[in-house]
């Protein structure tokens, strides 16, 4: 809720500062549980807990207007105006994320390092296939002996052995079982796949941090944010080509799980958490179909090239797509958690 209102707020303090009229400010859809009025703007809060926005006058084609109210339409804007105001939310949103993480590698996270004890397994892994479960340690890969927390000469001899059948020797409570395991193989980036086994191990804290200082700080923050934002771009658009990028996706009620999680690693884990869920709605919100902002961006500059305004119709119709393909990206996240909480849980 407060990531939304930040948001909203965005919209609502540049759309001011550009000489529009603000018709209403809501948090969340539907009928409004409170309003009240402020100055021109009504204040909500409506029932619906899947958003908000910000009602501009002349946001829709073809409104009338009183007289007095036409110069301050949105559609009278100059198309700077109208991208600033409309940017100005995610742009927020992005803003604040980089601050955060500006803030959580300043200060530093955490350092930990592994120890010799399973911590999660993968569903329908080869861990998973061979019964390794949470709690065992890990003896030896092919004769490579996992001693105590040196467990990365176990970890490079699976990597050899993309699709290929390994020797897993494993301590449950005292008993050792001997397994043999047929390794997945996933790229590692620039041509080369490395085995993957599909488990975890436990991690503990040294008791330090791993501070970037004041002016590295901001340097990760931006490299952080970078690769997020791009990672989100790219998922979003194999959302139409691939269904493992389909069953990632979540819901509210995904993020809820997720936090409850990651609350569990302390204070600055949220912080993070945090600064994640604000690109995210910043980026979000930026994908150029109505109603979200870039499709708001994108009819703007078409009308900017073109000269004129678009119809009413067109502006309505498009909206109807982007709300069907929302719908089902909505449907989609809240299937998969449903299916999450059933099943192997969530994992942030």
């Amino acid at each position: 809720m407060v990531l939304v209102m930040i948001h909203e707020l965005g919209h609502y303090f540049a759309a001011k500062k550009c000489g529009m009229r603000v018709e209403r400010f809501s948090i969340f859809f539907g009928k409004p549980i409170v309003k009240w009025q402020r100055g021109e703007t009504e204040w909500r809060l409506g029932w619906l807990p899947l958003g908000g926005y910000v009602k501009i006058s002349g946001m829709t084609r073809e409104e009338n207007l009183p007289a007095d109210v036409v110069p301050r339409a949105y559609y009278a804007a100059p198309f700077w105006k109208r991208f600033v105001t409309i940017f100005a939310g995610p742009a927020v949103n992005i803003v604040l994320a980089f601050f955060v993480f500006a803030a959580y590698f300043w200060i530093g996270p955490e350092i930990y390092r592994p120890v010799n004890q399973v911590a999660s397994v993968s569903e329908k892994s080869p861990a998973k296939k061979i019964g390794l479960a949470v709690g065992d340690r890990l003896v030896s890969v092919n004769g490579v002996k996992v001693v105590d927390d040196k467990i990365l000469p176990a970890q490079k001899e699976l990597q050899k052995h993309a699709n290929g059948t390994v020797t897993v020797v494993f301590d449950r409570a005292g008993v050792t079982r001997t397994e043999r395991a047929k390794l997945a193989s996933v790229d590692a980036g620039e041509g080369r796949r490395v085995g993957q086994l599909g488990f975890q191990f436990v991690q503990v804290s040294t008791g330090r941090r791993q501070s970037s200082g004041f002016g590295g700080s901001f340097v990760d923050a931006f490299s952080y944010s970078k690769y997020w934002g791009e990672l989100q771009l790219k998922g979003f658009g194999q959302l139409f080509t691939s269904q493992a990028a389909r069953d990632q996706t979540s819901s509210i009620v995904g993020i809820g799980a997720a936090y409850d999680i990651v609350s569990e690693d302390g204070w600055l884990s949220v912080v993070r958490f945090f600064g994640l869920i604000s690109l995210v709605l910043g980026v979000f919100n930026l994908i150029p179909i109505l109603p979200l902002d870039g499709g708001h961006i994108l009819f703007a500059a078409i009308e900017k090239v073109r000269g004129k305004h678009l119809s009413r119709v067109a502006y309505e119709r498009s909206a109807i797509v982007g709300l069907v393909i929302l719908g089902l990206l909505f449907a989609q996240g809240l299937t998969n958690d449903i299916g999450r909480l059933t099943g192997a849980g969530f994992r942030p």
